[in-house]
């Protein structure tokens, strides 16, 4: 089956064929010297032309009414309105489709990048943590955060649904935690100061509280962050361990359990997927009573190439010691998607593994195989989707794990992944 790629870009949406807006409004150059205003003009001009007739379903997702008047009113502001304020209204109507795969990300470099508070986050079922920050905010680190300024991490999550195209409630919760730490976004909730900090509580375990006045600035620009893992010395665990390689695998002590990590559908250009299976399988084969139990874990698989786990499935079906029904486990949550979710289908259907973590955030009937496609001024992409994948039959459209496990802030501060220890004690099924 093709890819759904992650979409990691962003861009502008406007009106298919035949809505009524006017190249006059669209296209109005009559200078020869480019302008701010030339510019985003002719921006949306090349969207009016490209963008409806690349987006699959584009009529049927974006009512014309709507989108003229829209579109309509965002062009009428550029005068007006900042480029941030421009973008964001973009994004939103973007978003408005609710299709996963077709957004605009808010820009992180160049003349319109957004500029960020110096942390990290992180939604936990029992709140937003910070997991990450510069040395100045450092005291901030592995506490639950109570508000921004007078709204709760709750309320800006809903005031910022809008603006992120998501289909379900997982991927709305997993691109928030970032969204609402851009500048541009909280002045637009105007939860920025005057002196141009961001006032943020945060809980303490003793239940005391804690403000801190953070300053935004340039992503491209932000120092190295701290993060809690290496602040407090939090064991890392097997989900941990080198979190930017594209797989690992480990045995796990004493558990007889083959533990294998798949962060990215895609080659890794220091080893290709199919070698490292070679090489993982090579390894298990030698010793075959050191292992009863296979667990795989996609939680942070955005997806990619969908083929590209092709060998694994092979190899797990030429093993049936380690992929019969119960032996077999499977790991996802919120921020698996696309390719990453196409992998926890096809274990489940093809090799009967048994799911646990959370649902995914992607439907199983979604909009997919997305392409690029860039504002040649401001040089805002956008990702369009060019293929409509079916995959149930049920209404509700949702890939929802047999065993349901949800992690905590003090799961997380604690080192515990009971994700990973619910498939490590899994009853075997008969």
């Amino acid at each position: 089956m093709p890819a759904r790629l992650l979409a990691l870009t962003f861009g502008v949406v406007i009106a298919a064929s035949g809505l009524a807006i006017s190249q006059a409004k669209l296209e109005p150059r009559q200078a020869a010297s480019s302008t701010r205003e030339q510019d985003w003009r002719d921006d949306l001009a090349f969207f009016a032309r490209e963008f409806p007739a690349r987006q699959i379903d584009f009529a049927k997702l974006y009512p014309r009414e709507m989108f003229t008047r829209e579109l309509e009113a965002i062009t009428q502001s550029i005068p007006t309105r900042s480029d941030a304020e421009i973008v964001l209204g973009l994004m939103r109507l973007v978003a408005s489709a609710h299709v996963g795969h077709t957004r605009i990300q808010w820009p992180t470099d160049g003349p319109l990048a957004f500029h960020g508070l110096p942390l990290g986050l992180q939604w936990y079922d029992d709140g937003l943590a910070v997991t990450a920050a510069t040395e100045p905010y450092r005291d901030a680190l592995g506490l639950r955060v109570v508000s921004f300024g007078s709204m709760t991490p709750d309320e800006i999550q809903s005031a910022i649904a809008p603006y992120l195209s998501y289909e379900h409630d997982g991927w709305l919760r997993h691109q928030s935690q970032s969204l609402m730490l851009m500048e541009e976004m909280l002045r637009a909730l105007s939860l920025v100061d005057s002196d141009g900090r961001v006032a943020i509580t945060l809980a303490k375990p003793d239940g005391s509280r804690l403000t801190v006045r953070v300053a935004p600035m340039p992503l491209q620009d932000r120092p190295p962050l701290v993060t809690a893992i290496a602040a407090f010395g939090i064991p890392l665990g097997p989900a941990r361990i080198q979190p930017a390689r594209y797989y690992r695998y480990e045995i796990l002590p004493g558990t007889k359990t083959l533990f294998i990590r798949y962060n990215v559908c895609a080659d890794d250009p220091k080893q290709p997927f199919a070698e490292f299976v070679r090489d993982m399988f090579a390894a298990v084969d030698s010793n075959p009573a050191d292992v009863d139990r296979v667990i795989i874990d996609l939680r942070k698989n955005g997806g990619g190439n969908s083929s590209v786990i092709g060998p694994l499935l092979q190899g797990l079906r030429a093993r049936k010691a380690l992929s019969s029904r119960g032996r077999l486990y499977t790991l996802v949550g919120p921020a698996t998607f696309s390719s990453g979710l196409l992998a926890a289908v096809s274990l489940r259907a093809d090799l009967k593994s048994i799911i646990i973590g959370e649902t995914p955030g992607e439907m199983l009937n979604s909009y997919g195989e997305v392409r690029p496609l860039t504002l040649p001024h401001s040089r805002l992409q956008l990702v369009y989707s060019t293929r409509f994948f079916t995959l149930t039959k049920n209404a509700a459209g949702t890939f929802d794990p047999d065993v349901v496990v949800r992690t905590t802030i003090a799961d997380w501060l604690a080192g515990r992944d009971p994700v990973l220890d619910a498939a490590t004690i899994h009853k075997r099924l008969k």
